[in-house]
Order: structure tokens, then C-alpha cells, then sequence
């Protein structure tokens, strides 16, 4: 009997119970586990194309004339146009389009912050050009492309940038590379926390507010000491750690609209300093938790702004079609096989108790 209770205890443990299953974990800033957040961070690639591609279709249809024009952000990831629908030139087009924006994904988080890395290690140009880390215009210019396509469009912000002369662009991103502070976030976060830095940005260079000078700061810390990299103010990093707006409950894929959202997507903030401050230190609280048990794979302020991505997109990331349970229920069978010298009438209700979950748990999985 000893051991008809272990399986049940464990089968329990593992399909999550009567009114549970493995779908519902918790994505709560102060409860998620690191194994579900490397499950959400191994989902940005897919997601990231994916909603992309979401925003092509959209763009075609609008134009075509074949839906009305919605602003709506859910509309990207509840109802985009199928493949079939698309003749070879609109196909052509969103692959070609979609790949471009992939390549400039991967110079964001991969390529620029090491060409940054090597100028400050490398001391820079002498002469017109600041020494040191720096940013050149066409770089910011990208950026901004970067930002207002990963997240929700904002073409004003494009044509302040691009009025900006290049030398106030170097000059300012020179002097806010400079200025980021040596302090430990954890032991002094108030002294860590890159104020200078980010007035050196927001001040002379027209088209960057907080939110995109962080973004700035964030790409050029990515290398080097762990404790000045900076986290990026996203909407989706400040819509899950400071508006506490994440999926949850037992239909996790279908959420109501969220309070803290505009019909178009934008956030209902006002993407000032004291704003982000407050994504800051939540930022830095996880981090420091997850990284309690990360071993030699620390967890930056890169995984969790794209693990953020993952949660505000995650009816199209695929999430959820990878939670299988396969693998517990096997375990549980191992213990029913090594079981299997009890008496048939002391095994036979937990058997059947299983089989019942595993049915059940492997449909609401689907």
C-alpha cells in the first residue's frame, strides 16, 4: 500500500491533480520557475517570426481591401490571413520582409552590442569621433526600426531621430557609455542606477525619451561587467513585472482584454523616469532570483525582455503545444511496473485513477 500511495502522490505531482495540469504554471514575477522561464525564452525565436508575420498579413489585407483596417494589437496574433489566401507575390513579399526584420533582430540583440564593445575596447577614432563606446546616427536610425517594429509603430519618432546631426549622436551616446555608474545593483541600487547616462541621452538627441534610451544603454552593456548592464524599458517587460499583466488561470491562451491597454496596442504609461525606475528594480529583483539557481547560464536582462515577448504574444508563440506530459506519465509508469507484484485488488482504483488523468490531462494539453 506503501507504494500504491507513492504513485498516486506522484502521478498527482506531475499532471497536476484533479482540477490541474502541467499548462498551469505560475508566470507571477515572484513564482515562476526557471524551468518555465527558459520554456518561454526558448519560444522567442518562433514568436518573434511569428508575429511579424502576423503584422505583414495584416498590413496586405489593409491595403488590398480585403478586411477593414483594425488597430487593434490582438487582431495581429487572432485572425491573420492563411497562407493559402496569399498569392506568390504577397508570399514573396512577407518572406523577404519577415527575414529582413529577423537579421535586424539579431543585429540588435547580437551584432551591435559587440561592434559597441570593441570600440571601447579599442579606445575608438581619434579626432572627429568621440573615443570609446559610441553610437554612429545610421545605428540609432536602426534602433528606432528595431523598436517600432518589434513592439507597436511609431513613425513620429523615426523623423525626430533622422533630424538629429550625426556629431550630437556620437557625442551624447559617447558621453552616456562614460557615465554609467560602477555600482553593485544589489548592494547599492540606488547608486547603480544610470541617471547620468540616461539624461545624457534624452536631453540633446530629439526622439529619445526613457524608454529609448534605455534600449540604448541596454544594447551597450551587453558585454563586459554584469552588474552595468541595463534593462530595456519594453512594453512587454513592464507589462508583466510592474502592471503585473501576464496569462493566467485555467484558460491561459483566451485572456480578457487588458485595463492597461490602449485599442492599438500602446500602454497606458507615460514612459517617464519614475516609470522606469520601477521596471528597473523589478528587473533586477528577478533576475537576482532566478539566478539563484542558474548555474554557469546566468539569466540577463536580454532573456527576460524576450521571455516578456514570449507571455504578451503567447497565443501565437506555441507555447502551449509544447506543454506535454509525456514525460511524468512515464515516470508513473515505471512505478506502476515496479508495482506490479500487488495484490490486483490493492492496485486496481489508483490504476484506474490514473488512466482517468492521463486522458484527461493529455486533451486539455492539446
Amino acid at each position: 500500500m506503501a507504494k500504491e500511495t507513492n504513485i498516486r502522490t506522484l502521478h498527482d505531482h506531475l499532471t497536476g491533480g484533479e482540477n490541474d495540469n502541467k499548462q498551469h504554471v505560475s508566470f507571477h514575477p515572484r513564482h515562476i520557475t526557471l524551468e518555465t522561464f527558459h520554456s518561454l525564452l526558448s519560444h522567442y525565436p518562433s514568436t518573434v517570426e511569428r508575429v511579424h508575420r502576423g503584422k505583414l498579413m495584416l498590413k496586405l489585407q489593409s491595403k488590398a481591401g480585403k478586411a477593414p483596417k483594425r488597430k487593434a494589437e490582438a487582431k495581429v496574433s487572432a485572425a491573420p490571413t492563411t497562407q493559402a489566401e496569399l498569392d506568390p507575390s504577397e508570399e514573396k513579399h512577407i518572406l523577404e520582409e519577415t527575414d529582413k526584420f529577423l537579421q535586424l533582430d539579431r543585429w540588435r540583440y547580437e551584432v551591435l552590442p559587440k561592434i559597441i564593445a570593441e570600440r571601447a575596447n579599442e579606445g575608438g577614432q581619434k579626432g572627429s569621433v568621440p573615443e570609446g563606446g559610441h553610437l554612429l546616427k545610421e545605428e540609432l536610425v536602426d534602433i528606432m526600426e528595431w523598436k517600432t517594429k518589434h513592439g507597436v509603430s511609431r513613425p513620429m519618432l523615426m523623423g525626430m531621430v533622422k533630424s538629429n546631426q550625426d556629431a550630437t549622436i556620437t557625442k551624447s551616446t559617447s558621453t552616456a557609455f562614460s557615465a554609467l555608474p560602477d555600482a553593485d545593483p544589489v548592494v547599492a541600487p540606488s547608486d547603480a542606477f544610470p541617471k547620468a547616462s540616461l539624461d545624457a541621452l534624452t536631453g540633446p538627441i530629439r526622439g529619445v525619451g526613457p524608454a529609448t534610451a534605455s534600449l540604448i544603454l541596454s544594447i551597450a552593456t551587453v558585454f563586459g561587467d554584469a552588474k552595468k548592464q541595463v534593462p530595456f524599458y519594453s512594453d512587454d517587460v513592464y507589462l508583466w513585472l510592474c502592471l503585473m499583466d501576464f496569462p493566467e488561470g485555467q484558460n491561459m491562451k483566451e485572456q480578457k482584454p487588458s485595463k492597461h491597454k490602449k485599442p492599438n496596442g500602446d500602454l497606458i504609461v507615460k514612459y517617464n523616469m519614475n516609470e522606469y525606475r520601477e521596471l528597473w528594480n523589478a528587473s533586477q529583483e528577478l533576475r537576482v532570483r532566478l539566478n539563484n539557481g542558474a548555474g554557469d547560464a546566468p539569466v540577463s536582462f536580454i532573456d527576460i525582455e524576450r521571455a516578456a515577448y514570449v507571455l504578451r504574444n503567447i497565443s501565437v508563440s506555441g507555447y502551449y503545444a509544447s506543454q506535454e506530459p509525456e514525460a511524468g506519465l512515464n515516470i508513473v509508469k515505471e512505478l506502476e511496473l515496479e508495482n506490479s507484484q500487488l495484490p490486483k485488488e490493492a492496485k486496481k482504483d489508483p490504476g484506474e485513477l490514473g488512466v482517468r488523468r492521463s486522458k484527461r490531462v493529455k486533451q486539455e494539453a492539446i
